[in-house]
């Protein structure tokens, strides 16, 4: 599915080294740092912000990897992929790789022919979000005085981070508001609460996208894996059972959840709830902010969260003046990408995590944006880079890049995958043995069981590169 992801792990103690390297490397690109200045990079974020090590324990020393002059060409990357190119297991492939320091394609298998992207949309997403609204920026989640005596109004504001975990239990979402600090806030208000009203006006539209499986709210019979839920702006915990667990199934009720998770903290967890709005100019008895917008699209990125994409996709939508529905969200994502001078022709977005299998996008987009936010243009899409997995180390690739074959990326690619149904995709970047970043987007429809694996080891082949 194309949320399915690895468990969190320790960073393996054989690619340490690699990531470190990979965390220079990266420093080495961004907003063209071969002689960027102070004044560029406070334009956007600069390299620590966005620079994100997956070690557990900083490194003493991190120096960029001088710049490379040895420009690769379109003979030398075939040939070096010629062997990965001829497995079997890539069925019915799309891919591009592109040297983003000259914008030159150095590898083209019909990458203008839209593919399902599966979560590698999330890309599409991250690109709008980041060239539509402030990076700072933060959902917030109110509880207003309601209209009659003992109502309290929880107001959804698009924030599905917001937890409901007790205290010493995880969540997923590093740095979450809690709903206990809001019920803490109405306890010292002095009201005595008699109803929750839930208001989610915020949004709009449907719940479930067009392409998405129901299935897919509480898992396959036998599977406890859930990546989706029914779409509301107030809901904890990205809807999970269980907070600390990504891949926990949902409840397919995030409205009633996240009230009920109130009246529990409150002490009353039989308070009647009802749907309703907050009234205009209503008192604002509590609230809390979420992280920042850039900091929830790297938990996006990292973990492949279809619940934390849509609402971002959502916030783009709110910032172009589109409504906050799927519909809103896919043609605001649209219209940020044209802003981008990236040709928008093939694609066809039914959401904004990739999950609907009515999705289309080329692979030659893919690596247009991917390509932009190396080269940080404009500087705000270098914070699409900060989550994105590393090969054996994190997020969604974090047991990927262990065989023989990929092996050699382990610590060097930084990519996004996806997985949905016939669909396996890889898009990123890595540095070549020469410290030339390059920058690629594959797609294989029809796959097999070897499918994944052999994406992988094309990723890992460009890391081998001295393709002059």
């Amino acid at each position: 599915m194309a949320a399915k992801r690895a468990s969190r792990r320790g960073v393996i103690i054989g690619v340490c080294v690699l990531v470190v390297a990979l965390v220079a490397v990266a420093a080495a690109v961004f907003i063209g740092s071969r002689g960027s200045t102070g004044t560029e990079a406070a334009a956007g974020a600069t390299s620590a912000d966005i620079v994100d090590p997956p070690v557990t324990q900083p490194p003493a020393k991190i120096a960029p990897l001088p710049a490379s002059d040895k420009v690769p060409s379109a003979a030398g990357v075939q040939a070096q992929l010629a062997g990965q190119l001829a497995n079997p297991a890539l069925a019915q492939f799309t891919g591009i790789v592109i040297d983003p320091a000259t914008g030159a394609i150095l590898f083209n298998q019909d990458s203008s022919a839209p593919q399902i992207p599966a979560s590698t949309a999330k890309i599409l997403t991250g690109a709008a979000l980041l060239t539509s609204v402030d990076p700072t920026d933060r959902f917030t989640t109110k509880i207003v005085q309601g209209d009659q005596e003992g109502d309290i109004v929880l107001v959804g504001g698009g924030d599905v981070t917001l937890s409901a975990r007790n205290e010493g239990v995880a969540t997923i979402y590093d740095g979450a508001p809690l709903m206990s600090d809001l019920a803490a806030q109405v306890k010292a208000s002095g009201i005595d609460v008699k109803r929750i009203v839930l208001d989610t006006d915020y949004w709009t539209g449907s719940d479930l996208a067009d392409g998405w499986q129901t299935a897919d709210i509480r898992g396959t019979p036998g599977s406890a894996q859930g990546y989706i839920t029914r779409m509301s702006p107030l809901m904890v915990d990205g809807d999970r059972e269980d907070p600390a667990n990504e891949n926990s199934i949902r409840t397919g009720d995030p409205t009633n959840t996240a009230g009920r998770a109130l009246a529990r903290f409150l002490g009353t967890p039989d308070l009647p709830m009802v749907p309703g709005t907050a009234p205009e100019g209503g008192t604002v008895i509590a609230q809390v902010s979420s992280q920042p917008m850039s900091v929830l699209l790297a938990q996006a990125l990292e973990n492949s969260d279809n619940v934390l994409a849509e609402a971002l996709a959502r916030q783009v939508a709110i910032a172009r003046g589109a409504p906050p529905s799927f519909d809103g969200a896919s043609a605001a994502i649209l219209e940020a990408l044209e802003a981008l001078k990236i040709d928008t022709i093939g694609i066809e977005m039914a959401d904004g995590s990739g999950l609907s299998t009515k999705d289309r996008v080329p692979t030659a987009v893919m690596a247009k944006i991917m390509s932009l936010a190396v080269t940080g243009q404009p500087p705000a899409l270098q914070n699409l880079l900060t989550g994105m997995p590393v090969a054996a180390v994190s997020g969604s690739l974090a047991d990927r890049f262990q065989d023989e074959g990929s092996r050699a990326g382990a610590g060097w690619v930084r990519a996004k995958t996806g997985s949905l149904e016939v669909t396996y995709a890889l898009t990123g970047y890595v540095p070549d043995v020469d410290g030339r970043i390059l920058v690629f987007a594959f797609v294989s429809n029809g796959v097999g069981a070897g499918t994944r694996a052999a994406l992988d080891a094309l990723a890992a082949g460009l890391r081998g590169c001295g393709c002059v």
